[in-house]
């Protein structure tokens, strides 16, 4: 069974699986291989993309499994509550400009809910060892400013690179640009310090990583999804969220699907003889199915036996990996600070850090930060970063997730390295001869995120169908 390691200070343990029927939980009965028909088709994986996919099949009358490594739907989303406060410690924020997770919480009847931090007081920033605090009407705009100026690759605003966000290979324009790095792009402008790092945190935090690893072409979509201005591209980023939790939605998937679900059930291998694919888990059950859906990340695709074997362009970008690694947590503090934002260039340990919600009992911030930069576990370590941005903050609990050591993750949400978009996207998404991949990281609109999960889901069950049907 997969153990979630939340932390929350001091090293305090805490598990908890976000509610599922009990008959899911527990994992439903399924046949043994031998001996019995096989299913339609079998999805490996049951964050967004894979329950999508399932329910996608199983709605036109096949026979599907979902195998789940953890003990829980919803992949690097998970949703649960620690002292009765709801916390979102993977994948949170959505958009009604992002098609199809709001098309989904539509479909639901799910409601949304905003973080009161979405519209910052006053903000701190540390600028070449310098602390400075200003009203956010004072120095948000000089971020905005100096965003549009570092994505403005193309002298339109990025527009002639991705003039169709959602498509991204209408344009031939990104070749020109996945080349280089996020680095690179900064090391070429002309930027005040405070310029320059206010840039530097933001684009440490998107890509989860050091800037140097990351390519400056995701950026520039992002910057496209986000409408090429920077107060709409950070609504769509990170306002939003689903009030009754990300976990919600991905139970309403699977159960409208009512594919068959076996939890805690990791993949090692899947074998194809002729037509039918015989998927080994890691405590020796098999299953055989007419088709297979991978919906594992990017960053796990590589640790499961394929025979044959993927595509060589597919195992090499697996094996290179995206790089979102880093840190997100939830800061308690000890007084209330107000709606606040706080940003550090790389290497900082905090990036950047927002209030979440502003309570009686005390502000909760939620922070993030390059890979292995900061001990979330200990609060002591914790609190001595924090001040650094608020000299006398007091911190009463840390609340996180470690993404990075979890083996059915291996890291956080997809940014691509220099020279993937071009060498790794069209190869990501391709079929391979009965097996389908669904990701968000290998969607073609919000890739990373929970949008680009399910519309990646619907493109595999839509593949499938066809693909059962011929």
């Amino acid at each position: 069974m997969s153990k979630e390691p939340i932390c929350a200070g001091r090293r305090r343990a805490i598990t908890a699986m976000a509610a599922l029927p009990a008959a899911m939980a527990a994992g439903l009965p399924v046949e043994a291989a031998a001996g019995n028909p096989p299913y339609d088709a079998i999805v490996i994986g049951g964050g967004f993309a894979g329950c999508t996919a399932s329910r996608e099949i199983a709605k036109a009358g096949k026979r599907v499994l979902v195998l789940e490594a953890r003990n829980r739907v919803g992949g690097r989303t998970f949703s649960t509550k620690v002292g009765g406060h709801a916390f979102e410690f993977g994948g949170t924020w959505i958009h009604w400009s992002q098609p199809h997770v709001w098309a989904e919480v539509t479909r639901y009847g799910l409601g949304i809910t905003a973080s009161s931090g979405a519209n910052p007081e006053h903000t701190a920033l540390l600028s070449e060892g310098r602390l400075i605090q200003s009203p956010a009407g004072e120095m948000l705009p000089v971020l905005g400013a100096a965003m549009a100026k570092f994505c403005n690759v193309d002298g339109q605003d990025g527009r002639t690179v991705f003039p169709r966000p959602h498509d991204p290979f209408f344009s031939p324009e990104p070749a020109k640009y996945d080349s280089l790095s996020l680095q690179d792009r900064l090391d070429a402008l002309d930027f005040s310090p405070v310029e320059r790092d206010l840039v530097a945190a933001q684009l440490a935090i998107n890509c989860h990583n050091d800037p140097r690893r990351g390519g400056l072409l995701d950026q520039v979509k992002w910057w496209s999804l986000g409408d090429y201005e920077m107060e709409r591209y950070f609504n769509k980023l990170a306002v939003y969220k689903i009030a009754e939790g990300t976990g919600a939605l991905a139970r309403a998937i699977v159960e409208d699907g009512k594919a068959e679900v076996r939890l805690s059930s990791p993949v090692k291998s899947v074998t194809r003889t002729g037509g039918i694919f015989a998927i080994t888990t890691t405590r020796g059950e098999v299953f055989t199915a007419r088709s297979v859906v991978v919906a594992v990340p990017l960053n796990v695709l590589a640790s499961i036996e394929f025979s044959p074997a993927l595509p060589d362009a597919k195992m090499a970008a697996a094996r290179q990996g995206h790089t979102g690694g880093g840190t997100k947590c939830y800061i308690k503090l000890a007084r209330r600070i107000g709606n606040w934002l706080g940003q550090a260039p790389f290497p900082h340990p905090i990036s950047l850090a927002w209030t979440e919600e502003d309570a009686e009992d005390g502000t909760l911030l939620v922070a993030f930060g390059p890979p292995k930069a900061m001990d979330i576990t200990d609060e002591r370590e914790v609190q001595t970063v924090l001040r650094t941005l608020i000299p006398d903050a007091e911190v009463k609990a840390v609340y996180g997730y470690q993404w990075e050591n979890d083996p059915f993750s291996r890291g956080t949400w997809c940014w691509y390295r220099p020279g993937m978009f071009t060498r790794s996207l069209r190869e990501l998404q391709a079929p391979a001869g009965g097996l389908f991949f669904a990701s968000a990281d290998h969607a073609s609109g919000w890739r990373g995120f929970i949008d680009g999960a399910i519309e990646s889901g619907l493109n595999a069950g839509r593949q499938v169908r066809k693909h059962l049907t011929a």
